[in-house]
């Protein structure tokens, strides 16, 4: 035995293509099915609708003098906004607002019944299909709940809400448990003994009795938490203070609602901020400007009785430079030892802001001490003089500058400005936004053609048995006679009188590969003493019994004398094809209880004798191995020009080698595809070692191709048809 190259069962482009072509039914099916699922999909799915927004953040200035610049390397207002408007006390009240807590959805038929709900239209109750429960909603049911009060251990968890009639409902706990029974408009409550204590209110119930709506009262952490995935914070270009707020949800109104008591309660939660931020500033500033006014009067009372016991000194130009700025100095120590106050307030000692201004207070202090030492080299007089008048002004202008101060918060605190704003109003999607059907299609598409290629290439390669005609001559040595592709209407056992292929499609493509199989086994039978052809199979299953039926056909249109003997005496069905009957025949000439005249079907077609296989006998092997088996081959060969063996395959019994012993040409026949090459090399090893050659294969049920080559590679012919 050889083997054949690697490169020689290789598949080409053509070849792929073929592939594809001849798996196109399976690649169609799984398209449709995935398509199908896609639709599926697109009825079940729950749609998504999403609601946006767009605010503005003005940026604010320092409650203090200075803190704009202390503040150049703190973190961008808008990321400090995006963060207060995702925290859970924001979205916390906007749930208590909103009731967002207590849930009631009808229960819908599995996977179509909400599709069903939704595509019905008008106030009245959807019919109910004639294949399903009155107990599921089908469109137009209403359920409106004012209250929902559970203790913490119902919280989360579904409850039953079970329609009766005249708006009457029963409510039960998950394990189905009546909690209580109430009517719509009227509060309810549990019993005095019941294990939980439940109050209910339903302000709305249109339902047929018995529809079931499931509530729940979610804890409030839950409810906040599912609004901080739903909701979605931008800013639009950096630095802009501009932020898109958008929030996706299932109910469109729920979801526009929602969100514009966010922006409602985000700007009237900045008012409140700024407004107490104003409030603590000022009481701050009031709490400093009695001080000041007491030590603005002793300063000028101090100047006062100087200058009335000593009269009044001029100042050099000197003295008055250094005291005017000794002014400005104790103004703006002043200014930052009370923002360094304010900031204690807010901040711990190690932070940036606290270490910066008194990095800033250090240096002026410093300044301060350098002309204070200029002021002492003086005159007393007039160093006197100018230290009383310093403290005057300083004490002056601090007292007026924070008595402004403060009427402007006061002014702040009672004007509430926000420094945010709503630019667009929150507006919902007219259409879901999820599932889109283009984006569930295409991908569907895309799915289905990937893994339908996929799946006849892996089926292709999957497969077990040999199907290239070259690989298999290269292996086994052995010619390839004829290669048939599959036929449409090939006869089986299980038939009531198959027809013969050859009779009624002559032109058909498997007819003539039967043709060209004739040709090759008349070349053949020269070169042999012999007229007996028998053909095996590797296998059962190889189509043997198609073969020999139809290539004695061929035959005896070839105007010879054909005898087709059907010598499968452990289920032959050949017989059906001409008769109904099959006895008499081999097995009853065999024994010797039939004479051959008798079993033999003469002209059961121009030119073509036929003999059944007989009753089914306990002892076929014994009978094909006796010696009038021998004398019955002699007699038949001498008598007809060709003599056709159908046999049993030679792998599941020995009948094939026994006949075969007689044989001029034995022929082995190979499903394609079916048979591995190792099935097939074990078939023709063991006929050999029977003494049967094999002179070739029949390579039979070669997949058709549309493109006019097989996928093995076999080109096919198709004849015009007649005009």
């Amino acid at each position: 035995m050889t083997r054949a190259p690697d490169n020689e069962d290789e598949l080409g482009l053509g070849g792929y293509l073929a592939i594809l072509v001849e798996r196109r039914k399976t690649i169609a099916a799984t398209l449709a099915l995935t398509l199908g699922v896609g639709a599926l999909y697109l009825l079940s799915a729950t749609p998504v609708y999403r609601a946006n927004a767009v605010l503005q953040i003005e940026q604010k200035g320092g409650s203090l003098g200075q803190l704009d610049e202390l503040l150049s390397d703190a973190p961008s207002v808008a990321a400090t906004e995006m963060e207060v408007l995702g925290s859970r006390a924001l979205l916390g009240r906007v749930a208590d607002a909103l009731r967002l807590g207590v849930s009631a959805e009808p229960r819908y038929f599995p996977v179509l019944g909400a599709a069903l709900a939704r595509a019905h239209e008008g106030p009245d109750l959807a019919p109910v299909p004639w294949w399903g429960r009155s107990t599921y909603a089908w469109g137009g049911e209403r359920l409106q709940v004012e209250r929902l009060n559970v203790p913490e251990a119902l919280e989360d968890l579904p409850l039953t809400l079970v329609a009766l009639e005249s708006g009457a409902y029963v409510l039960q706990d998950p394990d189905a448990v009546e909690l209580l029974r109430g009517e719509a408009g009227t509060a309810a409550t549990t019993p005095p003994d019941a294990a939980h204590e439940v109050e209910l209110l339903v302000s709305e119930l249109h339902a047929r009795p018995g529809t079931r709506f499931q509530l729940m009262r979610r804890s409030r952490m839950t409810v906040v938490e599912d609004l901080q995935r739903a909701l979605r914070l931008g800013e639009k270009g950096v630095g802009t203070g501009v932020l898109t707020l958008t929030l996706e949800g299932p109910d469109p109104k729920l979801a526009l609602t929602t969100l514009q008591a966010l922006a409602d309660t985000y700007v009237q939660s900045n008012v409140e901020r700024r407004s107490d931020e104003a409030g603590r500033t000022l009481s701050f500033l009031d709490s400093q400007l009695p001080g000041l006014r007491q030590g603005l009067e002793r300063a000028e009372t101090a100047l006062r009785d100087y200058r009335t016991g000593k009269g009044g000194v001029d100042l050099g130009l000197e003295a008055q430079a250094i005291l005017n700025r000794s002014v400005e100095l104790e103004k703006s120590i002043s200014e930052l030892a009370l923002e360094r106050s304010e900031l204690r307030q807010r901040f711990t000692r190690h932070h940036p802001l606290l270490v910066a201004t008194g990095s800033k207070l250090a240096r002026l202090r410093t300044e301060r001490a350098e002309l204070t030492a200029q002021l002492k080299g003086m005159p007393n007089a007039e160093l006197v003089s100018a230290q009383l008048t310093r403290d005057v002004k300083v004490a002056n202008e601090l007292y007026l500058q924070l008595h402004n101060k403060a009427q402007e918060y006061r002014v702040l605190k009672s004007s509430t400005i926000s420094n945010a704003r709503i630019i667009d109003a929150p507006v919902v999607t007219r259409r879901p936004v999820r599932p889109t059907k283009p984006d569930v299609l295409a991908v569907c598409l895309v799915l289905g053609l990937a893994v339908g290629v996929a799946f006849a290439f892996t089926k292709q390669a999957l497969q077990p048995g040999v199907s290239n005609p070259a690989a298999l001559e290269a292996a086994l040595a052995k010619p390839v006679y004829a290669s048939l592709p599959v036929g449409p209407d090939r006869p089986s056992r299980d038939s009531g009188r198959p027809a013969i292929l050859a009779r009624t499609r002559p032109r058909d493509r498997t007819t003539e590969g039967l043709r060209a199989l004739r040709t090759r086994l008349q070349l053949t039978l020269k070169d042999t003493p012999h007229n007996v052809v028998v053909l095996t199979g590797t296998a059962p299953g190889a189509g043997t019994s198609f073969v020999a039926l139809n290539l004695a056909w061929v035959l005896a249109e070839s105007g010879r004398r054909v005898l087709l003997v059907d010598a499968n005496l452990r289920g032959g069905w050949l017989h059906r094809c001409f008769r109904d009957a099959r006895a008499p025949g081999l097995a009853e000439v065999l024994r010797g209880t039939a004479p051959l005249e008798k079993a033999l079907q003469p002209d059961v077609a121009p030119h073509l004798s036929f003999l059944a296989s007989g009753e089914l006998p306990p002892d076929p092997a014994e009978l094909l191995a006796s010696d009038r088996f021998t004398a019955l081959v002699a007699y038949l060969a001498a008598r007809y020009e060709f003599v056709l063996f159908d046999t049993p395959s030679i792998l599941a019994v020995t009948d094939a080698a026994l006949v075969g012993r007689h044989a001029g040409v034995s022929l082995a026949v190979v499903r394609s595809g079916a048979h591995p090459m190792r099935e097939v090399a074990a078939a023709l090893h063991q006929l050999e070692g029977n003494g049967v050659p094999v002179k070739g294969v029949v390579l039979n049920g070669v997949p058709r191709s549309r493109s006019g080559r097989a996928v093995s590679g076999i080109y096919q012919y198709d004849a015009p048809s007649p005009s």
